[in-house]
Order: C-alpha cells, then sequence, then structure tokens
C-alpha cells in the first residue's frame, strides 16, 4: 500500500517486512474466504453445465414422449410428379389414384388503360365479400389493392404499347393470392367487367382433384383448393404437380423400424452420457503406485444433491408403471447403474411391435422428462435451486472479503503510523543522547583543564 517509508531511519530495523508479516498474519482469514470463493465457483460453473445437459435431455425426452415419435414412417409415389409426405404414427397404407387437375389460381387483365380518373374498382370474392377501390391514377390504383390484406388479390400494371398520342397504355392484371375455387373473384369499374372487351380471365381458379381407387366400385372424388391432400390417410398426404395430371399414381406409407431405432438409441444414450457426467464428478478414482497416479475425487463426491439427481434420472429411466422389465425390448439397467441397450433386440421389437414398443419408449422418455424438467426448470429446479443458493453464498463470502480488506488497509495504515512514531521518536532520543553526552563530554574537558 502506498506511503512513506522510514524503514531503519534510527531503529535500523525493516519496518516493511515487519508490518507486511503483520498484516499476512491478519490476512490469514481473507485467503481461506478467496480458496472458498474460488472453490464455490468452480462448483457453481460445474453444476450450471450439469443443468445444461440435464435441460438439454429434458427437451429431448418431452419430443419422444408420444408414442408417434418411435413410429417415424417413410413415405413414396410412383410417379416424380406426386410427392407423398408420412408424419409420426402414420399407419402403414397403400393408395391408388388418378391425378385429374391442379390447383389454380384466378388471373385477369384489362383492357389497355392509359389512366385511371376517380372510376370505383369493386373486387367481389367468391364468398360474397367486397371491396371497393378509387384512385386518381393507375399508381395508386394497385397500391390501393395491394393494401388490403383482406382481400386476397393482388394487383400490377403490364405495358400494352401506346395510344396514337404515344402515351404508355398499360393492362391492370388482378391475380388471386390462394388457389382453390374459393378464390375467385369479379371484378367491375363502374358496373363494368374489366375482363370483358378488350380484357380476359387468363388463368380459372379450380381446385385440385384426384379420384381414389379409380376403375374400381370404390372410386371416390376427392378435391383440394391447394395441390396438398391432406390425411387421405391415417399421417398420409400426397402434393401433386400441374405435371401429374392424367397420371395414374400408387402412393404408399410403411414403417421405418432403423428410424425408431435412431431415435431410441439418441435418447437412451443421451440419458447414459448424463450419468456418465454425473459419475464423474461424484466419485474417487483410485490412484495406482506403480504407474504413479495419485487418487483423484470428483468435485460433487459427497454432495446429497448431485447424488439425488442421479438416482432421479435413473430411476426415472428404468422404473416403469408396473414394475415390469424393460429387457423384453432391449433396454435394462447394468451393474455401473447405467441403460444396457441391445440395439438388435431394440430394432427386431420395435419392426414386430412397434405400437408396444413405441408406447413403452414414449413413457420412459415421459418419466425421464418429468425428472428431468424438475431438476434444470429455470424457476424451481432442483439444480437450478442448488445454484441459486451458491451464487447468493458467494456474493456473501465477497463481501466479507472486501470488508476484511478494508479494515486490513486501515489497519496497515495505522501500523505504517505507528512505526514511523516509533522511528521519529527513536530518532529524537538518538539525537537527544548525542547532545547530552558532547555537553557531558565538554563539561569533563573544562574541569580536566582547571
Amino acid at each position: 500500500m502506498a506511503g512513506i517509508s522510514f524503514d531503519g531511519l534510527a531503529s535500523g530495523l525493516n519496518t516493511t517486512e515487519l508490518i507486511g508479516a503483520l498484516i499476512s498474519v491478519e490476512r490469514a482469514p481473507v485467503t481461506l474466504m478467496e480458496n472458498k470463493l474460488a472453490e464455490n465457483e468452480a462448483r457453481i460453473s460445474g453444476l450450471r453445465a450439469l443443468n445444461s445437459q440435464i435441460a438439454s435431455l429434458a427437451e429431448l425426452a418431452k419430443e419422444y414422449s408420444t408414442a408417434a415419435a418411435f413410429r417415424p414412417a417413410t413415405g413414396s409415389s410412383t410417379s416424380e410428379n406426386v410427392t407423398v409426405t408420412v408424419d409420426d404414427g402414420a399407419t402403414p397404407a397403400t393408395l391408388d389414384f388418378r391425378v385429374d387437375a391442379a390447383a389454380s389460381k384466378q388471373s385477369g387483365v384489362s383492357a389497355p388503360l392509359s389512366d385511371w380518373n376517380g372510376e370505383t374498382l369493386s373486387i367481389t370474392r367468391a364468398d360474397g365479400t367486397t371491396a371497393d377501390f378509387t384512385g386518381d391514377s393507375l399508381t395508386s390504383l394497385v397500391d390501393a389493392v395491394n393494401g388490403d390484406a383482406e382481400l386476397g388479390v393482388d394487383a400490377t400494371l403490364i405495358k400494352a404499347g401506346s395510344d396514337p398520342e404515344g402515351k404508355t397504355l398499360y393492362r391492370l392484371q388482378l391475380t388471386s393470392r390462394d388457389t382453390g375455387a374459393e378464390a375467385a373473384f369479379t371484378a367491375t369499374a363502374n358496373g363494368t367487367d374489366i375482363f370483358g372487351a378488350g380484357g380476359a380471365v387468363t388463368s380459372a381458379a379450380a381446385d385440385a382433384q384426384i379420384t381414389l381407387f379409380p376403375g374400381t366400385g370404390a372410386e371416390q372424388v376427392v378435391t383440394s383448393a391447394t395441390n396438398e391432400f391432406s390425411d387421405l390417410a391415417t399421417g398420409v398426404s400426397v402434393t401433386v404437380t400441374a405435371k401429374a395430371v392424367g397420371e395414374t399414381v400408387t402412393a404408399s406409407a410403411a414403417n421405418d423400424p432403423q428410424a425408431a431405432t435412431e431415435r431410441a438409441e439418441k435418447l437412451l444414450k443421451q440419458i447414459n452420457g448424463l450419468l456418465n457426467a454425473i459419475g464423474s464428478v461424484t466419485t474417487v478414482t483410485p490412484g495406482s503406485g506403480s504407474s504413479g497416479s495419485t487418487t483423484s475425487a470428483g468435485m460433487f463426491v459427497g454432495d446429497s444433491t448431485v447424488r439425488s439427481i442421479n438416482d432421479k434420472i435413473f430411476s426415472a429411466a428404468v422404473r416403469t408403471e408396473d414394475g415390469t422389465s424393460q429387457a423384453w425390448f432391449g433396454v435394462q439397467p447394468d451393474r455401473y447403474g447405467r441403460l444396457e441397450i441391445d440395439t438388435e433386440k431394440l430394432k427386431q421389437a420395435l419392426t414386430d411391435d412397434p405400437a408396444a414398443v413405441g408406447t413403452a419408449l414414449a413413457a420412459l422418455a415421459g418419466r425421464v422428462q418429468e425428472a428431468a424438467s424438475s431438476i434444470s426448470d429455470k424457476y424451481d429446479g432442483i439444480l437450478t435451486k442448488s445454484i441459486e443458493s451458491r451464487v447468493t453464498e458467494n456474493q456473501r463470502t465477497q463481501e466479507g472479503i472486501d470488508s476484511a480488506l478494508r479494515r486490513l488497509e486501515m489497519r496497515e495504515t495505522t501500523l505504517r503510523a505507528q512505526f514511523t512514531a516509533m522511528e521519529l521518536a527513536i530518532a529524537k532520543a538518538n539525537s537527544l543522547s548525542t547532545y547530552l553526552s558532547g555537553q557531558i563530554n565538554t563539561n569533563n574537558a573544562a574541569a580536566n583543564q582547571q
């Protein structure tokens, strides 16, 4: 700390070292608090990393907590112009159909126009909804139509040559934003159809149409406002294109045991990864005398909160609602407190009985999700609260350190003042002693001369 030093001025003592030694002794409690703070910071960092891993597991487990998640399916089509989309849990299906029509928008253009002089443009949709627009120019009319978010019609201007006076002509084009018969509309200017003389409807609004099981007694027409036909079978949708019109197509959906196995393994391995992470910080690893390694202890050895987290996750993964083993589909606990995964048995079970295995795996995921969420919830999680408690403890410790350091600073200032005063006092005493010795010597010399 800053200050004037009078080391050895009169006493010959190294007062700076003496003060440093005294402060060092009195600083011992501060050092203990600093060590405690550093240790707790490391624990907080470790707990946060663990909490993040648990939260990630909770998110994945939630995603996989429905039986459908373990019943993924694949779709196929005999036509490159028709795509098949399948949802998780889709039932295996084969659908034969003919593509009769693709969905289309309505579009039309007016006769060539040189300007728009305040006429009223009325656009009426198929459901009877009408919107009126006015403008003092073609541009402002287009802006007014496009500014109507609910109408569902877009407007644009297309050049159409010039009039005899050389003024540019435009056709007003109106196009529905959606496809399907319900997107049809009419447009009139002061009551006159703008798609009439000199204009035209260039594309009619129409639904897409397919015929299921064509040529059989079960033949059935299905329409859609878009080119997608949703849930033709449970979880199975098809999308057609204009190029597919006239084609007879077979669309299929089938279970995908390989994808289901990969999802199950992803969940189970993430559970094991978490249990391994907890194990690495809660166990003691003995050293080997022959290799020279020493015994090491995990950061959270003896920490009841972390041990309880391990038990909570493990129990959720292995303890079923009815107490039965999960070994029948290839999952069981091993002697190390982890999950043993028989991949081949798991895949075979998902092939043989996807519904039952999917239900069991979803139940496992649900239990794990509930346990992991109770631990890592950002408001009420067990580990979250433990972290918050340690952060609060560290704040108090830091406040104690800051207070102690201020006291030590004042103590050092006091000691420096005391030692400085002592040096000055000794210097004065030495000066007086020297003066007195001189006086005595002078007196003795005078007496001898007499």
